[in-house]
C-alpha cells in the first residue's frame, strides 16, 4: 500500500513539475521577439508610447497558445495512435496523414485557385478544410486497409510513409506546374509555421482537445488493456475493432486540425509520448495528461528556438522540429530493431 501511494505521488509530482515547466516556456514564449528573449518588456506592457501592447497581445499571444494547443494536439494524436496499433513509431507525421494535408492545401492554392478569387480569410479557410478533408480521408484509407488485409503494425507503418512519400510527390508535381506566386505559398504553407495564429483557431483546437482528452482519459484503462493485445482486451469485453476505428479517427481529427491551420510540424506527435514513457511508464492515466503537456512543452520550445536562434530571421517551427525529430525517429527505428 505504501510502494502504491509512493508511486501516484511521484507521478502527481512529474505532473506539477511539467504544468511548472509549461508556465516558464510560456513566459519565455510571450517575451521572445525581434530583440530576442528581453525580460524588460514585462515593464513596457502598460506603456503608451509605442504599439508594443498591440504587437503583445495581437502577435505574441495567440502564438504562444497556438504553439502549446498544436503540440498538445499533436502529442495527444501520437500517444493514441501508438496505443491502437501497438507501435512506438506510429505518429501523424510517419503514417502519412500530415503529407495528406499539405496535398489537399496545394490542391486548393495552385488547382482551386482560392487566393484570387476569395478573400484572405475565406480563402485561408477554404485551404485549412480541403487539407482537414484530404487528411482524414487518407486515415480512412489506413483504418480500412488494416481491417481489411490484417497488416500487422510494422507493415502499417511501412504503408503510411509509403503514402506520405506518394502525397509528397503528388504535391511536388503541382509546385512544378504552379507560377512563382503559387509555388511559393504552397512551399510556405508545407513548413510548418506558427505565424499566423488567431485566436479564433486556437480555440477550436483546444476545445477538440478538451474533448478528446476528457473521452479518453475516462476509458484509458481500455488503452492499457488494448496494448497487451487484442485477446486480452476481447476478454474484458472490449470491442478492438469499434475502439481502434473510434481512436483513430478522433486522433487524426486532432492532427488534421492543427496540420490544416498552421502547416506540417514532424515528430512532434512521436516523440512526446516516448519522453513521458521514459519517465513514468506506459499507464495511459497518466500517459494522456502527461504527453499533452509534453507535446505543447516541445512545440513552444521549438518556436522560441526557432525565432531566436537566428535573429532577425524567424524560422519556421516545422523545419526545426524535423531537424530535432529525424534523428530521434532513426533512434526509436534503431532501438525497436534491436
Amino acid at each position: 500500500m505504501y510502494a502504491r501511494s509512493l508511486y501516484s505521488k511521484n507521478k502527481l509530482f512529474t505532473i506539477l513539475l511539467f504544468t511548472l515547466i509549461i508556465v516558464l516556456l510560456f513566459m519565455v514564449s510571450l517575451l521572445s521577439g525581434n530583440n530576442g528573449i528581453d525580460f524588460s518588456d514585462i515593464t513596457r506592457l502598460n506603456s503608451s508610447e509605442d504599439n508594443f501592447s498591440l504587437i503583445f497581445y495581437d502577435i505574441r499571444v495567440p502564438r504562444t497558445f497556438a504553439a502549446f494547443f498544436v503540440g498538445a494536439s499533436l502529442g495527444l494524436s501520437g500517444t493514441l495512435m501508438q496505443a491502437v496499433l501497438k507501435n512506438p513509431l506510429a505518429s501523424p507525421f510517419t503514417l502519412g496523414i500530415s503529407q495528406a494535408s499539405a496535398f489537399g492545401a496545394s490542391f486548393a492554392i495552385i488547382i482551386l485557385q482560392v487566393y484570387s478569387v476569395s478573400s484572405n480569410l475565406s480563402a485561408g479557410f477554404m485551404t485549412a478544410f480541403l487539407a482537414f478533408g484530404v487528411s482524414m480521408f487518407t486515415t480512412l484509407i489506413i483504418i480500412s486497409l488494416g481491417k481489411r488485409s490484417n497488416m500487422t503494425p510494422e507493415s502499417l507503418i511501412l504503408f503510411g510513409v509509403a503514402l506520405g512519400a506518394f502525397f509528397s510527390a503528388l504535391t511536388m508535381f503541382l509546385q512544378y506546374f504552379a507560377d512563382d506566386t503559387d509555388a511559393a505559398a504552397t512551399l510556405f504553407w508545407t513548413f510548418g509555421d506558427l505565424s499566423k495564429a488567431g485566436l479564433g483557431i486556437v480555440g477550436v483546437i483546444a476545445i477538440v482537445l478538451l474533448l478528446v482528452s476528457l473521452i479518453y482519459f475516462k476509458f484509458f484503462w481500455k488503452l492499457d488493456a488494448l496494448m497487451l493485445g487484442d485477446d486480452h482486451a476481447k476478454t474484458l469485453g472490449i470491442d478492438t475493432k469499434k475502439l481502434t476505428f473510434r481512436v483513430m479517427i478522433l486522433a487524426s481529427l486532432l492532427s488534421a486540425l492543427s496540420v490544416a491551420f498552421f502547416g506540417i510540424i514532424g515528430f512532434v506527435g512521436l516523440i512526446a509520448p516516448h519522453i513521458v514513457r521514459l519517465i513514468v511508464g506506459s499507464s495511459h492515466k497518466y500517459l494522456i495528461p502527461l504527453s499533452i503537456l509534453s507535446g505543447g512543452g516541445l512545440l513552444l520550445f521549438a518556436d522560441i528556438v526557432s525565432r531566436t536562434i537566428m535573429l532577425p530571421i524567424v524560422i519556421p517551427v516545422g523545419i526545426f522540429t524535423s531537424l530535432l525529430g529525424a534523428p530521434l525517429f532513426l533512434y526509436f527505428l534503431y532501438k525497436k530493431k534491436r
